[in-house]
C-alpha cells in the first residue's frame, strides 16, 4: 500500500510539475511566437493579427507533437528566430520569381511539409550526426547575422509600423526647418505630434527594462514575461492619457479563427513555383532546424540530468513540422529560454504537452485579447531574442592570434548573409571552411615520423658483419611513418620535403599504416615520386596498406594505371613496416657485400654462431660436446609461453619466429631467427616459465644447450666455453637492452 500511495503521489507531483512548467514555456514562447509569426506574414504582405495566428498554430502542433513523440524533458517547441529568419529570406527570393498572394502561403505550407519530411528522414537514417560537422565558427556567424536581421526587423514596429516611421522623419524635418525660422510657428502641435509617434519606442523601451530588470525584483518570474507586462500596463496606462483612440497599426488586434488559416492550395499554379528553390530552401531549414533542435536537446539535458535519444527527437520535431505546414502556421523547433523556464518550473516529462494544450485554448477561446495586445512590446520581445543571439566571442577570437581565422569566417558568413540570404551565409560559410581546412591541411606535414636503417632494424636475425654494415650504411635506408590524408596538398610537400632522399640510391618505405585517404592527385605525386627515384638507382616501398586505401598489390595496379606503357615498373608493396625493412636491408646488404645475406636455406655449425665465433677452436669444440641436436618440423612449436624451460637453442638450419601471444589466436612478432642466430637465452640464464612461444618457420636443425649441464662441470675447458658463452649472452642482452630503450623513446613520439 505504502509503495503504490509513493508511486501515485510521485505521478502525480509529476504532473503538477509539467503543468507548471507547460504555463510558464509558454508564457514566455508566447510573445516570441506572435512577434515572429507577425514578421514572417509581413515580409509576405499579410495582417498582423494573421501573422500571430500562424506563430500561435506553429507553437501548438509542433510543441504538441514534439511533447508527445519525442524524449527530451523539459524541452519546448515554438517558433524560433533562426527558422524564421530563413523562411522571411527564402520567401522572398520566391517572391522575386513572381509568385504573389496567397499562392506565397501555398510555398510556406509546402516549405515546412518537405522540411519537416527532411527532419523525419535525418531522424530515422541516423543523418542527424551529419549536422555536427557543420564548422563551429560559420553556425556562429549565422546565429550573429539571424540576431541582426530580427533587430533590423523589428526597427519600423519600434514606430508603430512603417507609416508611423514615415510621419515621425516627416515631422522631425518639419521640426528642423521651422525651427530655424525667425518665428517660430506651431512648434508646440509638432513637438506633440513627436511625442505622440514614440509612443511605441517608449513602449519598446519599457518592455526591454521589464525583460532585464523584471527578474532582480520578482525572480520567480521570467524576464520576458515581465517585460511583457511592463509594456502592455505601460501602453494602456500612456493610451488613457492620451485622448484619441489608438491607431490600428499599433495594436495586433483580435486574433483571427482557425477557419481563416486554412490551406487553399492552388493546384494550377504549382508548376509555376520555383521547385528548385523551394527543395534546397526546405533542405537547409530541415539541417537548420535540427541544429537548433539538438543544441537545446543537449541544453535540456544539462538541467535535467537526462540524455535524449536525437533520432528520435528529429522525427518527432519534423512530424510537428508538417503539421504546422498543414494547418497554416509557422515553423520552428526547441527554444531555449522557454525549455529553461519550464524546467526550472518544475517541468520534466511533458512540460511541452501542457504548453501546447494552452496555446490550443488560447487559439479557440482568447483571441480577443489580442486587442490588447501592442506590436511594439512584441517587438522589444523579439529584439530582446535577437540580441542575446549575437555572439560576441567573435570579438574575442579577432583579438586572439590562434582563433582570429574563426572569427574572420564567422565575419565573412555574417557579411554575406546580411548582403545577399541566409542560404548564401550558409552556402559560404561551409566553402569558406573547407578551404581553410585544405589550407592547414597543405600546411602540415604528413610526415609523422622519419628513422633511417642506423636507428631503425627488421626482426630478422642477423649476424655481427651485417650489423656492422647495417650500422656503416644504414642512413640509405630510410623508413617514414606517414598520417592524415594524402591529397594534392599534402603529397606536394611530401615530395618537396623528401626531394634529396629521391635523388639518390636509397630504400625509401613509406609506412600508411595512420593514412585516413588517398586520392588520385596524391596517386599522380606518388608514382612521380617512384619514378624519380627509380630514375637514380633508388626504390620506393609502401608497407602497411589497408582497403580503404589499397590493399597489397592494388596499389601496384592503381600506381600502373597512371603509366600503363611502362612494363618495367614495378611498385613493392608489403603487409607490415618489418617485411619491407628486411626487404631493404637485404638489397642494401647484397649491394655493398657483393653477395646476398645468410638465408635459411643455407646451414651455420656451431663454431660458426654468433655466440660462439669468438671462442678458441678447442673450446668451442668442447662445447659442441655438451651440445645436443634437435629437429623440428614447419609450424611445429619448439617450446610455448607458460612452459617451464631451462634451455638454449642455436640454429643451424631454417627459420624459428619468437612471439609474444596477445591472445588465443593472435601475437606480436619479436623476432625471426635464422641460421647462425640463438634463441631461448632467458630462461637459460634464469630458469622459469617462458614468456614468449618459438615457433618453426620451415624444417629446422637446432642444438640445445640446457643449464643444467652447466653445473659440477670438471672439464675446464667446459667450463671456459660455458663463461664465454655467458659473457656473449651477457653482451647480446645489453645491445638489445640499448635498442629496447631506443625504441620505446620512438614509440613515445606516436
Amino acid at each position: 500500500m505504502m509503495a503504490g500511495y509513493k508511486i501515485i503521489r510521485d505521478v502525480s507531483r509529476s504532473h503538477v510539475g509539467d503543468l507548471i512548467g507547460g504555463l510558464t514555456g509558454m508564457a514566455v514562447a508566447l510573445p516570441q511566437s506572435m512577434g515572429l509569426g507577425i514578421v514572417l506574414f509581413a515580409s509576405m504582405g499579410f495582417g498582423v493579427s494573421s501573422g500571430a495566428l500562424a506563430g500561435l498554430i506553429g507553437a501548438a502542433t509542433i510543441s504538441l507533437v514534439s511533447g508527445i513523440g519525442g524524449n527530451t524533458r523539459g524541452m519546448i517547441s515554438a517558433p524560433n528566430g533562426p527558422v524564421t529568419m530563413l523562411l522571411v529570406a527564402t520567401l522572398a527570393s520566391v517572391c522575386a520569381t513572381g509568385v504573389q498572394g496567397a499562392d506565397l502561403l501555398s510555398v510556406l505550407a509546402i516549405l515546412l511539409v518537405l522540411a519537416g519530411a527532411f527532419q523525419v528522414l535525418l531522424g530515422v537514417t541516423g543523418g542527424g550526426q551529419l549536422v555536427k560537422y557543420i564548422p563551429y565558427p560559420t553556425l556562429t556567424g549565422l546565429v550573429t547575422a539571424i540576431g541582426i536581421l530580427m533587430i533590423e526587423s523589428q526597427l519600423a514596429n519600434i514606430f508603430g509600423g512603417s507609416d508611423g516611421l514615415s510621419s515621425l522623419v516627416s515631422a522631425l524635418g518639419i521640426l528642423m526647418v521651422e525651427s530655424q525660422k525667425s518665428s517660430f510657428a506651431g512648434g508646440t502641435e509638432i513637438l506633440s505630434e513627436i511625442a505622440w509617434l514614440l509612443v511605441p519606442a517608449a513602449t519598446t523601451a519599457l518592455t526591454l527594462l521589464g525583460i532585464n530588470f523584471g527578474p532582480r525584483w520578482l525572480p520567480k518570474i521570467p524576464g520576458i514575461v515581465s517585460g511583457l507586462v511592463v509594456g502592455m500596463v505601460s501602453f494602456h496606462l500612456i493610451m488613457a492619457v492620451v485622448p484619441g483612440p489608438v491607431p490600428r497599426a499599433w495594436i495586433v488586434g483580435p486574433i483571427p479563427s482557425l477557419e481563416a488559416s486554412a490551406l487553399n492550395l492552388n493546384l494550377s499554379a504549382l508548376g509555376s513555383f520555383p521547385w528548385q528553390l523551394i527543395i534546397a530552401s526546405a533542405l537547409a531549414l530541415a539541417v537548420l532546424a535540427s541544429i537548433d533542435c539538438l543544441v537545446t536537446a543537449v541544453v535540456a539535458d544539462a538541467a535535467t540530468g537526462s540524455r535524449h535519444n536525437g533520432g528520435r527527437e528529429l522525427v518527432a520535431q519534423g512530424i510537428g513540422q508538417i503539421a504546422a505546414g498543414l494547418l497554416g502556421g509557422c515553423g520552428g523547433g526547441g527554444t531555449k529560454g522557454s525549455t529553461l523556464t519550464a524546467i526550472h518550473s518544475g517541468g520534466r516529462r511533458r512540460p511541452a504537452v501542457f504548453a501546447g494544450l494552452m496555446f490550443v485554448v488560447l487559439i479557440l477561446f482568447l483571441g480577443r485579447l489580442g486587442e490588447y495586445l501592442p506590436i511594439s512590446v512584441l517587438a522589444g520581445v523579439i529584439i530582446h531574442v535577437g540580441f542575446h543571439m549575437l555572439e560576441w566571442r567573435i570579438i574575442s577570437w579577432l583579438q586572439t592570434k590562434k582563433a582570429r581565422i574563426d572569427g574572420i569566417l564567422a565575419l565573412i558568413v555574417v557579411g554575406a548573409t546580411l548582403t545577399f540570404d541566409l542560404m548564401t551565409g550558409v552556402g559560404v560559410g561551409v566553402l569558406s571552411a573547407a578551404v581553410l581546412f585544405i589550407r592547414s591541411q597543405s600546411r602540415a606535414t604528413v610526415i609523422h615520423e622519419r628513422t633511417t636503417g642506423r636507428e631503425r632494424r627488421a626482426l630478422r636475425h642477423r649476424s655481427k658483419k651485417e650489423n656492422t654494415l647495417l650500422d656503416k650504411h644504414g642512413d640509405q635506408i630510410l623508413c617514414i611513418e606517414l598520417r592524415g590524408h594524402l591529397f594534392f596538398g599534402t603529397v606536394d610537400r611530401l615530395f618537396t620535403e623528401l626531394l634529396p632522399d629521391l635523388k639518390r640510391p636509397a630504400w625509401i618505405i613509406l609506412n600508411m599504416r595512420r593514412v585516413q585517404s588517398l586520392d588520385m592527385c596524391g596517386l599522380n605525386l606518388l608514382h612521380q615520386m617512384m619514378v624519380l627515384i627509380n630514375a637514380h638507382g633508388g626504390h620506393l616501398l609502401f608497407a602497411n596498406l589497408f582497403t580503404s586505401i589499397a590493399q597489397d598489390r592494388k596499389m601496384k595496379k592503381l600506381l600502373h594505371l597512371l603509366d600503363p606503357g611502362d612494363r618495367d615498373f614495378n611498385a613493392k608493396t608489403f603487409r607490415s613496416t618489418d617485411k619491407a625493412l628486411e626487404f631493404a636491408e637485404n638489397g642494401l646488404l647484397t649491394q655493398v657485400n657483393g653477395h646476398a645475406p645468410t638465408g635459411s636455406a643455407e646451414r651455420v655449425e656451431p663454431e660458426d654462431n654468433d655466440l660462439c665465433k669468438a671462442m678458441r677452436p678447442r673450446i668451442s669444440r668442447a662445447l659442441r660436446d655438451i651440445l645436443r641436436p634437435v629437429t623440428f618440423r614447419r609450424k611445429a612449436r619448439v617450446f610455448t609461453a607458460g612452459q617451464e624451460d631451462n634451455a638454449l637453442y642455436l640454429v643451424l638450419h631454417g627459420e624459428v619466429d619468437i612471439r609474444i601471444p596477445t591472445s588465443k589466436y593472435h601475437y606480436k612478432r619479436l623476432k625471426r631467427v635464422g641460421p647462425g642466430g640463438f634463441f631461448g637465452e632467458m630462461s637459460f640464464l634464469n630458469p622459469g616459465p617462458r614468456v614468449t612461444t618459438a615457433v618453426a618457420m620451415q624444417n629446422v636443425e637446432l642444438m640445445v644447450l640446457e643449464h643444467p649441464n652447466t653445473r659440477a662441470l670438471s672439464d675446464p675447458l667446459i667450463n671456459e666455453a660455458i663463461q664465454s658463452l655467458q659473457r656473449g649472452l651477457g653482451y647480446d642482452l645489453a645491445a638489445r637492452m640499448r635498442w629496447a630503450s631506443t625504441e620505446i623513446c620512438r614509440l613515445e613520439r606516436w
